[in-house]
């Protein structure tokens, strides 16, 4: 589900649990009836704010990699450090031109 779709969904959801309380002040349910469907509506909103937010970061996160343009200028930057370099101490700064940063996390690794 795309991340319009999910926000459509929570407001859907949110409306619903409003008007669940609207039934039950009214007394349109009884209190066992409303305590049950809002714990299920509850459920479902707070997985719906869980998934937005990991989509979120995962928007986030993409803003933050490297294009393929600057990919391909870093790796012609490197091949060219690391043929004319003699020592270690040239190889890593011809690394770091390739690499600027690895950023570990708890799902994996990835770098920029």
């Amino acid at each position: 589900m795309s991340k319009i779709r999910k926000e459509q969904e929570l407001k859907k959801q949110e409306r619903a649990l409003d008007k669940l309380h609207e039934s039950y002040e009214e007394d349109m349910i009884t209190k066992q009836v409303f305590l049950e469907r809002k714990a299920v509506r509850s459920r479902q909103i707070q997985n719906l704010e869980e998934e937005l937010e990991d989509l979120r970061k995962v928007v986030v996160d993409e803003g933050n990699y490297p294009t393929v343009e600057q990919i391909n200028k870093r790796v012609g930057e490197f091949r060219g450090l690391w043929s004319a370099a003699v020592t270690s101490e040239e190889k890593n700064r011809a690394l770091k031109k390739l690499v600027e940063r690895i950023v570990y996390d708890r799902e994996g690794i990835g770098w920029s």
